[in-house]
């Protein structure tokens, strides 16, 4: 029996009737099932890493200098890969040791009186500063005699130390050693004032005037001195600077101070009578 076809019956299905129920009957043919492919499951995809990468180092390589043509060589093939060896330029003009400022003949003779104005105001001033500087006041020795003054003239001149005599000298009490001035004059008859000094330059004692008459020894005794002998055995050996007189000269013993004259400055000697 051919199969029916018609809406709702599906291609290739075989049709069965039959007698009691006439009914009919459609045997549907079976589905064929398509097999799949089974699943697999994928690994896990992970990141790659990235580890660091170390760059390559370069090393710089200076060239060696290039020689000018016809130039020498000199030492060896490490001193000419130095790097820090300077490098040679060609057609190079040398620098000369004394410089040439371009003066004038003008200028130059400027310079040159500048200069030497420069040296005299320098000298000039140093002179005139050793001259202000303090020196030590020159001193009569025994050999410096005879030593003439506007009123006599002195021929010998000798210190020394002694004890006071009270019936005669005028001194400090507690004195014991006086210095003695001893002169011997000649000229005519003046008058002297003495001045005795200890080694600070300070006077000791009262400055003494006297009128001394020509070609007769006088003795000046000083009115204070050392009060212990001590002190003279210390002047003996040099322990402290010496004690000085100072001698001036005017025509009378009543002259006014401004009259009198220097005449010498000597050391006390360290003689004991």
């Amino acid at each position: 029996m051919p199969a029916p076809c018609g809406p709702g019956i599906l291609p290739g299905a075989s049709v069965l009737t039959t007698q009691s129920a006439k009914s009919t009957v459609l045997a549907i043919p079976p589905v064929p099932v398509i097999a799949m492919p089974p699943l697999v499951e994928s690994p896990p995809t992970t990141e790659p890493t990235t580890e660091p990468t170390t760059e390559p180092t370069t090393e710089l390589v200076t060239a060696p200098p290039t020689e000018a043509p016809g130039a020498s060589v000199t030492g060896t093939e490490d001193d000419s890969l130095d790097e820090f060896s300077p490098v040679p330029r060609a057609n190079v003009a040398p620098v000369p040791l004394r410089p040439h400022l371009g003066l004038s003949a003008i200028e130059r003779v400027g310079l040159i009186l500048l200069l030497l104005l420069l040296v005299a105001g320098g000298g000039a001033m140093v002179m005139f500063s050793l001259k202000r500087l303090a020196t030590e006041t020159k001193r009569a020795r025994a050999n410096d005699f005879p030593i003439k003054g506007e009123y006599l003239t002195i021929q010998t001149a000798t210190s020394y130390w002694r004890e006071p005599i009270a019936e005669r000298d005028t001194f400090r009490r507690g004195t014991k050693l006086l210095p003695i001035l001893e002169i011997t004059t000649s000229g005519g008859q003046a008058a002297v004032r003495v001045y005795f000094r200890n080694e600070d330059h300070l006077v000791i004692g009262d400055s003494v005037t006297k009128l001394v008459p020509a070609g007769t020894p006088v003795q000046i005794p000083a009115t204070a001195g050392f009060d212990d002998d001590g002190m003279h055995a210390a002047y003996r050996t040099g322990e402290s600077k010496p004690w000085t007189i100072e001698v001036f000269e005017a025509p009378s013993v009543n002259s006014a101070g401004s009259d009198f004259r220097k005449l010498f400055e000597m050391n006390i000697s360290t003689d004991r009578h």
